[in-house]
């Protein structure tokens, strides 16, 4: 029958250098990062990538090179890759959470991997929608 140990003496079986690389890859992934580092430390390819967003890998390294995106494509790059997009506000002396820009949850129109169209005013418009469906 395996016996249980507290978290605290395995954690202080672990090597100093493993720790250190852990400590190391943490920080990257904590600190600002451009979303091809983010993928990369993700050890995810941009192939990987682009299928778990259904788009080809051209377009996925069109984003990553965007200065500007709609919050939706930065939505579902981030859901592909396991995370979720959150907005703060930072106020000096308070954060807020923004929440009023609606469910980015890759139902709505301009969704990464959804048919697109363009109506008279060069507007993009999602097909299913224009549909009813």
């Amino acid at each position: 029958m395996p016996s249980t140990r507290p978290f605290s003496e395995l954690v202080a079986k672990i090597p100093a250098e493993a720790m250190e690389r852990a400590a190391q890859r943490n920080k990257a992934l904590s600190d600002e990062i451009d979303l091809a580092t983010l993928r990369q430390a993700r050890k995810l390819s941009q192939v990987q990538l682009a299928k778990k967003m259904r788009v080809n890998q051209p377009e996925v390294a069109k984003i990553e090179k965007r200065a500007d995106m709609l919050l939706s494509t930065l939505a579902g790059v981030l859901r592909a890759m396991g995370a979720e997009l959150k907005i703060v506000a930072s106020f000096p002396d308070h954060d807020i959470h923004i929440q009023s820009l609606g469910k980015l949850n890759g139902k709505r129109n301009g969704r990464i991997g959804a048919p697109m169209r363009t109506n008279r005013r060069n507007t993009r418009v999602n097909r299913k929608a224009d549909a009813g469906g």
